[in-house]
């Protein structure tokens, strides 16, 4: 067997029986003390954390082509198997962070609510909530899975993105698109970006009859990931539009965006990050459709219109352009964590974890490795 097929194998049939039931019997390496500045009481664990790094190191020789005497840490690094405390760790992160996507009333939800409000890790439970920043709660009862959801089809069609066409394609249907928007209409293209240090920005600019008349930067911070940014971009656009005095005079506005999950979740329902934002532009397309209007002005709706990335769209380019410039300014405070972000964390954590515990036993390596 090829290895990478058998350390797929490993990961999936063995390493799932290792640490399965982990989120309710791993208590971590330690606790705190009984008093605050006390020393960290062992949890006594090391004796299961043996075993269980006999079977990854058993699995990690299956997969690399290695010598007897090949130090552990190597196996750890090389095969891509966490050591067990690091893995045990993240897997009861990942369990907390799904409490940030529970149903308000939910019995853990309201436990997790009065813990954050207290602030003391009396429980094993309270020590894992409190290791999370604050996040946004989702509500995955705003639209349940057991009511109708719009076909996937149907979705792409609505923003204009079909399956089965090239970029040069699309590019070219958008700019057909263009052609035929009315000259009072708004057209707004957005987008997000995030920088290597992890700040993010958003950005839009708006154009009427071809004329750049809105143009907006703004720093989110490293608490959001570019699906956040997107979305804030586009709801950000929408009130400039509607702000403005051209609206009077426009039928429809016209989101743009790059991103086609966001684009087709501005204007449905969403149980993932950024829940209130997709909510508040919901809310404001609904106002923009009862309004009054100018005579002879029709009442059309806000429209959202897929835009295929870096297709030398002008658009498109200048709001990419605002969006890098909104991530590269200065942000204080900061935003709430997202759902996405706060996922990205907890993933990050482990990976960062594995890197420190790599640099302190690697330090007593010969410089061969």
């Amino acid at each position: 067997m090829k290895p990478h097929l058998l350390q797929q194998a490993i990961s999936a049939c063995v390493l799932r029986k290792a640490y399965f039931g982990a989120e309710t019997w791993w208590p971590g390496c330690t606790r705190p003390g009984p008093q605050q500045g006390s020393p960290p009481i062992s949890n006594r664990v090391n004796k299961h954390l043996k075993d269980l790094s006999t079977v990854i190191v058993t699995g990690a020789r299956a997969v690399l082509p290695v010598f007897r005497t090949t130090p552990i840490p190597i196996l750890h690094r090389e095969s891509g198997f966490y050591p067990p405390e690091i893995q045990l760790d993240q897997i009861a992160l990942a369990t907390s962070t799904r409490l940030s996507r529970l149903d308000p009333d939910h019995p853990l939800q309201k436990r997790a609510k009065a813990i954050k409000r207290k602030g003391h890790p009396t429980s094993r439970f309270a020590r894992r909530v409190l290791l999370l920043p604050y996040s946004e709660q989702v509500n995955p009862l705003n639209h349940p899975p057991w009511l109708e959801h719009e076909p996937r089809e149907a979705a792409l069609a609505r923003v204009g993105a079909p399956e089965g066409l090239t970029k040069e394609q699309a590019a070219d249907n958008f700019r057909t698109l263009l052609q035929s928007i009315p000259e009072n209409d708004i057209v707004i293209y957005s987008d997000g970006s995030k920088q290597d240090n992890g700040q993010t920005g958003a950005g839009f600019v708006g154009f009427i009859a071809g004329c750049q008349v809105l143009r907006g930067s703004f720093p989110l911070g490293p608490n959001k990931e570019v699906f956040d940014a997107e979305a804030i971009a586009a709801l950000l656009g929408l009130k400039a539009a509607i702000k403005h005095l051209g609206s009077h005079a426009a039928s429809n506005i016209w989101i743009c965006l790059d991103n086609l999950e966001v684009a087709i979740q501005l204007l449905s329902s969403t149980t993932g990050s950024s829940q209130e934002v997709f909510e508040d532009f919901r809310t404001l397309a609904a106002t923009w459709i009862s309004r009054q209007t100018r005579p002879l002005t029709e009442n059309g709706p806000i429209r959202i219109r897929w835009v295929p990335g870096h297709a030398s769209i002008p658009g498109n380019e200048a709001a990419d352009q605002a969006a890098k410039e909104g991530a590269n300014q200065t942000l204080s405070p900061l935003y709430l964590w997202s759902y996405a972000a706060l996922k990205r964390h907890t993933k990050s954590s482990a990976a960062a974890q594995a890197q420190s515990h790599w640099k302190k036993k690697s330090s007593n390596f010969p410089a061969l490795y």
